[in-house]
């Protein structure tokens, strides 16, 4: 049995494809977190965000035999994009069943229980994710992309679809935004 976590994503993606289910978990293993941390930065839910997770890794399950490795795209910008675009679907469906989405609505923050977790800092990440969602979506995703999820500018805007020069300006605006919203909260 190969060392799954010794593999390059490109061996992993070829032994997926060739059926061999446990190269796929270690690729979910891989990027579970931070799509995670990407769905539910964007979405407030933790339900929804592991609804949406699982819908992304079984879309990037099918969508393996048809993929083709690009040595300048890193296949992570494939499952961000997959997320981005299950998002997108996302908030469509939602504003049909609603007519009108408004994340500022939502006063509670659903977090993961971490009993192990001090409750000063759980206090901390819910008042900071009701904080980020106020943002506008194009800001809170290349904030997550970038700070939590630690991608790099040319690789965010891989997966944003733009231009590095686009992202580092929506990054210093975003950053800006979040500091306005975080003085108009301190008050």
């Amino acid at each position: 049995m190969p060392d799954w976590r010794a593999l390059k994503d490109d061996e992993l993606i070829d032994l997926a494809r060739n059926g061999e289910v446990d190269a796929f978990g270690e690729i979910y293993s891989r990027y579970a977190d931070s799509i995670f941390r990407y769905l539910y930065a964007h979405l407030n839910d933790v339900q929804d965000a592991e609804d949406l997770m699982a819908d992304v890794f079984l879309r990037t399950w099918r969508a393996l035999p048809e993929f083709q490795p690009n040595p300048k795209v890193p296949f992570y910008v494939f499952l961000y994009r997959i997320a981005r675009n299950r998002l997108i679907d996302h908030y469509r469906r939602a504003a049909v069943r609603q007519n009108d989405i408004s994340l500022e609505e939502n006063d509670e923050l659903e977090q993961p229980s971490d009993a192990s977790q001090p409750a000063l800092q759980n206090l901390e990440r819910i008042e900071m994710g009701k904080v980020i969602q106020k943002l506008r979506a194009e800001y809170r995703t290349v904030l997550v992309l970038r700070f939590l999820n630690g991608l790099t500018p040319e690789e965010t805007a891989q997966v944003m679809q733009k231009s590095v020069g686009a992202v580092r300006v929506l990054q210093h605006r975003a950053l800006r935004a979040l500091q306005k919203l975080f003085v108009k909260a301190a008050k």
